[in-house]
């Protein structure tokens, strides 16, 4: 079975006609989102792109109703998938706020009541700022899902809502219930550049005492569901728009690359051409400094890559905690 430290997932994603994330809206005209990134030949650009926090979003998303059906406890809050998580539950606020029989609780004690009655905190974070500010760190790691450049276009699209009293009256003029004017709406296309990094060895570990909250078989649960997140994801990037924009998944391709040990599983942006190659250099030489760290999992097609992280999740074995001090 791969014993597993930390997992990177490189990829690219061709996606057809979304809108996953938007600036607002200016008039009736929807704005994408653009951002500017510096290209291979040191050139300024300007592409669309989906932010991290919108990716890891749709992630977690997926990982609620996993965690679930593993048996793995949920806040309230994080239940609904309410994005405050267990720092919006009334009894932890007790708990920090009150303490136990009148005695102030330390950090370490807040850090380890969140990994260990909610999971959804343990691997997505959450920052408490009752009275002092205790932060989880997500277990989980996203940059912005860039488009390339040269093979990325947003186009603005026409749409009028569908008017059973006429085209006149919801086009423009007076307005009416339940009808409305005409808008503009983005679509974009492309090839999108993904960087993921899973730190499993974090899961269930107190990120201030250094000692796991949770029992082992806990820790490998949370981890296994998270890589299925991992998979789900790529399957259903379930952003904005998707009612009636749900993105055309043409192409994913990339890899995924593990480590066993405290070196970490190499990442290399997408946006390179030749980042494949990049990611097998950094990997051979992580495996000369320390033989045998880092496994690199190439794959071609979407349903290659969802292969591999389902095998991965129920294989995996979790590295042990390092031990500090």
């Amino acid at each position: 079975m791969p014993v597993i430290s930390s997992l990177t997932l490189n990829a690219r994603l061709t996606l057809n006609l979304h809108n996953l994330n938007n600036e607002g809206t200016e008039g009736n005209q929807q704005q994408t989102r653009m951002v500017h990134i510096i290209d291979a030949d040191g050139k300024r650009q300007v592409v669309n792109a989906v932010s991290g926090d919108m990716f890891k979003h749709i992630l977690v998303d997926h990982l609620i109703p996993l965690l679930r059906d593993a048996g793995q406890p949920l806040s309230a809050p994080a239940a609904r998938h309410d994005p405050d998580r267990i720092t919006a539950d009334p009894a932890f606020v007790d708990f920090c706020e009150k303490g136990v029989d009148g005695r102030r609780v330390t950090e370490s004690e807040i850090m380890s009541r969140m990994l260990q009655d909610c999971s959804a905190t343990d691997l997505a974070g959450a920052l408490v700022t009752r009275g002092r500010a205790v932060g989880r760190k997500s277990v989980i790691e996203f940059g912005w899902v860039v488009g390339l450049p040269e093979h990325t276009v947003t186009e603005q699209y026409f749409h009028v809502k569908y008017a059973p009293e006429g085209r006149g009256q919801a086009a423009g003029g007076e307005t009416v219930a339940g009808q409305q004017a005409i808008f503009h709406r983005p679509a974009s296309s492309g090839q999108y550049a993904l960087i993921c990094n899973l730190d499993l060895w974090r899961v269930g570990l107190n990120d201030i005492t250094r000692q796991p909250a949770i029992t082992p078989a806990d820790r490998l649960a949370r981890a296994r569901a998270l890589l299925q997140a991992l998979a789900g994801m790529l399957l259903k990037p379930s952003g904005a728009q998707r009612n009636t924009q749900n993105p055309h998944i043409m192409a994913c391709e990339g890899v995924i690359a593990t480590s066993n040990n405290s070196l970490p599983a190499p990442t290399v942006s997408p946006l390179v051409k030749n980042y494949r190659e990049q990611i097998e250099r950094a990997a051979e030489a992580c495996n000369r400094l320390r033989p045998n760290t880092v496994q690199l999992y190439p794959f071609a097609s979407l349903g290659e890559g969802v292969d591999i992280l389902a095998r991965l999740a129920a294989e995996l074995e979790l590295a042990e905690v390092p031990q500090h001090g």
